[in-house]
C-alpha cells in the first residue's frame, strides 16, 4: 500500500494477511475497515448477509494445479482441471489441500465437486495453513494441491513442484475490494477502494512483478489501463 500512502499522508494502513474466509469472518466481527479476497461465493453470502456495502472487481491472476515434476498420477495429461483432481483419486493422490475455508480451498472444493470425486483419507491431507505453508508440505510429499499462481511464483524456486494443469477458463482467480458495513474508519477507507479502483492503483496493481520478471503477478479489473499492457 506504499503508493497508496505516498498520495494520502494522512492515511496509515495496516494490512493484515488470511484467507479470504478469515478476512470475511474479520469483516463480519467489524474488525477490519476494507477486505480484499478471492472467494467469490463466500463473497456473495457476505453482502447477501448485509455485512458489505460496496464490493467491486480489483484484480485477477489464476489458480494452477502443482505436483511432483515427474507427475506419477499422469494428472498433467488433461487440460481441464476437474478431470485432472479425478485422475489424482483413482490413483490415490497423495493431494495436499490447505483446508481453510480461503478463495484457493472454495475454489478446489468446486472442482472437487466438478470431478465427480469425493477426497479423503488417506491420500488427501487437510493443512488447515496459508498456502506458503501448505505448497511445502506438498513439496515434501511429493502430493499435488492447489495454488494460485502469484504465491507459487514467489516460491517456485524452494519447491520441487511444477505447474501440471493451467490455463483453463475454471482456474480464473478473481479478486474484489469489498467494504464491511461496520467498519471503524468508514471515510478512509472509502478513499482506499477509491484509489486502489482508480486509473493510479489500477496501474500500480498492473505493474507491480517479482524482480526479473516479463509479467505482471496480477491484471488490473480495469482493461483499459496502460500497465496491463502485454499481460497474458
Amino acid at each position: 500500500m506504499g503508493r497508496f500512502e505516498e498520495a494520502h499522508p494522512d492515511i496509515g494502513v495496516r494490512t493484515i494477511v488470511v484467507g479470504s474466509g478469515e478476512a470475511l469472518e474479520l469483516g463480519r466481527r467489524g474488525d477490519v475497515d476494507v477486505i480484499i479476497a478471492h472467494a467469490p461465493e463466500a463473497e456473495a453470502r457476505f453482502v447477501a448477509g448485509g455485512y458489505s456495502t460496496r464490493r467491486e472487481p480489483l484484480m485477477s491472476n489464476d489458480f494452477v494445479l502443482v505436483g511432483p515434476p515427474d507427475d506419477p498420477a499422469r494428472a498433467g495429461l488433461t487440460p481441464h482441471p476437474a478431470r485432472a483432481l479425478a485422475v489424482i483419486a483413482r490413483a490415490g493422490g497423495p493431494f495436499v489441500s490447505r483446508g481453510d475455508s480461503s478463495g484457493t480451498h472454495e475454489r478446489e472444493l468446486a472442482l472437487w465437486r466438478s470431478s465427480g470425486e469425493e477426497p479423503g483419507r488417506p491420500w488427501y491431507l487437510e493443512t488447515g495453513q496459508g498456502q506458503g505453508t501448505t505448497l511445502q508440505i506438498a513439496s515434501e510429499r511429493r502430493a499435488y494441491a492447489l495454488t494460485d499462481r502469484a504465491t507459487f511464483d514467489v516460491l517456485r524456486d524452494i519447491l520441487e513442484l511444477a505447474v501440471l494443469v493451467d490455463d483453463h477458463p475454471e482456474l480464473v482467480n478473481q479478486y474484489s475490494v469489498i467494504l464491511p458495513s461496520n467498519g471503524s474508519h468508514v471515510a478512509e477507507a472509502t478513499r482506499l477502494a477509491d484509489w486502489l479502483t482508480s486509473e493510479a492503483g489500477q496501474t500500480a496493481i498492473g505493474s507491480f512483478r517479482l524482480p526479473g520478471a516479463a509479467t505482471p503477478l496480477f491484471r488490473p479489473a480495469r482493461a483499459s489501463t496502460p500497465a496491463e499492457s502485454g499481460v497474458p
